[in-house]
């Protein structure tokens, strides 16, 4: 049983207990998951088997301690004061020799220097026998590490939460699996405040007080009540120089329901607060619902930007093409620290905010994106980046934009809005197709036609879709040629729309680069990705109001003192 109890101990410690499912899920995939959820490793502590063997545990080590304890103890007082001079020589380790005078006393007291018990007695011939022991301690550790396995065993159960277990399978507590505001949670979702032991999550903004605390259980929760309320005041993050984070502590005002007793107690991770038997840890930190201001770029049209503005944990809906999205806001990082490449090595840096969110169709399908609001220093140019995945388990594919001379994404937009201006497009066209043909003529319109064609393509679909337009009947060899002939005719017009711009437009200065070679290029390549991307809308991050929560732990564990 102790054998069954060290491995279970060990995937306890091993994997990380009560997780989200979806964490396992993406961490073993759907076999492996539903296997380990059956055998009950996502709360091995508290699975219905651990709970039988502890049980079996007590029961069985119980017994050997009732039996074999009175003959131990017996023995312990005994002494063999009653052994006749023919059973003592029987022994193994005996020997017998003649001495001319004795001295008891001196033997006794050799005996007592050595950590001996002594006992003696005058037999009725006049004869002493003198009997001495040690080393019965070592019988007494059975008796004792027996009743500890015992101890430790109950206090194992006692926060076992079997009181939970058997009101889950007569009915009387059910798990909650909707997301339900609190007061729309049935009294069978609501544990009271006299649940023997528990062990439940709080997730506190700043300013924000609560009294009960979320109980995890497999893929739902419930709720716990609280004899008291939890206020955080104030919570605090320091950084190493890189941005990580460093060290996280919670402001706590806790205050008793019943008599109102006041505790203001700062606590971090190794510092709790115990409060009426239940202790508060710091376990974790979390966004606590930013504002976010953001600015809405269609990536495949020249409209200007449009305004949002969200908070995190929030959802907003926008109408694209006539159908209706969902944006959910699922997380703010202040920090993001990444190993980026500075000179031959990588260096942790704190690249700046970031936002998650999903955008989800009507149907209920979902993109996620990461993106950051500074842009990003790769291979010595500067891009604004996102990141799209379309499941978690799938590592992001990342749209890189490329910042303009101001080191702003407005360059980039108005490329984007360049290309999607027929005018100007065919003014660019022009001004390329008179570069090779400066006399004009019949050859110089059927070259402006095909241009315009190439241009069209890859305004609606990037080179791939250039790409098939390409007669697949002809040689390999051919198709290359003419996709880069096709991809530098795309360069060459990238170049006329900038030089129209600034020449019409001299007081901006996006595009002062002391050549626009590379910005066109990637602006191109940027382009191009966003056909990639899920849906084409790029959100850029103008301001936000960063809040922070502290994430708690409240543990009820009376089995600890044992344990």
């Amino acid at each position: 049983m102790l054998c069954f109890i060290g491995i279970a101990s060990v995937i306890g410690t091993i994997l990380k207990q009560n997780e989200l499912y979806e964490n396992y899920i993406i961490k073993f995939g759907q076999f492996w998951f539903e296997f380990f959820e059956v055998m009950g490793l996502y709360n091995v502590y508290q699975a219905f088997w651990f709970l039988v063997i502890l049980i079996f545990l007590i029961i069985s080590t119980s017994f050997c301690v009732s039996r074999n304890s009175p003959k131990i103890l017996k023995e312990y007082k005994k002494f063999q004061l009653n052994a006749r001079e023919k059973s003592l020589s029987s022994f193994k380790h005996s020997y017998e020799f003649p001495v001319k005078k004795f001295d008891f006393v001196k033997l006794e007291k050799l005996l007592l220097d050595n950590k001996f018990r002594l006992k003696r007695q005058i037999k009725k011939d006049g004869s002493l026998i003198l009997s001495a022991k040690k080393g019965d301690f070592q019988k007494l550790g059975y008796i004792f590490t027996h009743l500890a396995i015992i101890i430790i065993s109950i206090g194992g159960l006692m926060d076992g939460n079997l009181v939970l277990k058997m009101q889950e399978l007569t009915g009387t507590k059910q798990i909650i699996y909707e997301d339900l505001a609190l007061n729309d949670i049935p009294e069978t979702g609501k544990l009271k405040t006299s649940n023997f032991s528990y062990r439940a999550q709080m997730l506190l903004r700043e300013g924000e007080k609560q009294s009960v605390a979320v109980l995890k259980v497999k893929e739902g929760y419930l709720i716990q009540d609280l004899p008291f309320s939890v206020g955080l005041s104030d919570f605090r993050i320091k950084h190493y120089s890189t941005g990580q984070p460093k060290s996280f502590e919670s402001d706590l005002i806790v205050e008793d329901k019943a008599s109102g007793q006041l505790v203001k107690k700062t606590i971090n991770v190794n510092n709790p607060l115990t409060f009426n038997g239940i202790t508060i840890y710091q376990s974790s930190f979390e966004d606590g619902g930013s504002e976010l201001a953001l600015d809405i770029w269609n990536l495949h049209s020249p409209e200007k930007a449009s305004k949002m503005e969200s908070v995190i944990f929030k959802k907003n809906e926008l109408v694209f093409n006539e159908k209706k999205y969902f944006f959910e806001f699922n997380d703010f990082r202040k920090f993001n620290i990444l190993d980026i490449e500075s000179g031959n090595k990588k260096t942790p840096t704190n690249v700046g905010p970031s936002f998650i969110y999903k955008v989800r169709n009507e149907s209920g399908q979902a993109h996620e994106y990461q993106t950051y609001q500074f842009p990003m220093r790769i291979d010595k140019s500067l891009y604004f980046v996102s990141g799209m995945r379309k499941t978690p388990q799938e590592e992001y594919q990342y749209l890189k934009l490329p910042a303009d001379a101001n080191g702003e994404i407005e360059g980039f937009m108005i490329f984007r809005a360049l290309l999607h201006s027929p005018q100007t497009l065919n003014d660019a066209i022009e001004k390329v197709v008179a570069q090779s043909f400066p006399e004009g003529g019949e050859k110089s319109q059927i070259y402006f036609e095909g241009v315009k064609r190439v241009m069209s393509e890859f305004v609606h679909g990037g080179y791939s879709q250039i790409a098939s337009s390409i007669d697949p009947s002809i040689s390999l060899e051919d198709q290359k040629r003419i996709a880069n002939s096709y991809i530098k005719i795309i360069f060459l017009v990238g170049q006329e729309l900038i030089d129209i711009y600034q020449s019409n437009n001299a007081e901006i200065d996006n595009f002062l680069f002391e050549s626009n070679y590379k910005f066109v290029q990637e602006a191109l390549t940027g382009f191009n990705d966003s056909f990639f991307y899920g849906l084409p809308i790029f959100l850029e991050l103008k301001e936000y109001v960063h809040i922070q929560s502290s994430g708690l732990q409240l543990t009820k564990s009376p089995g600890q003192f044992w344990v």
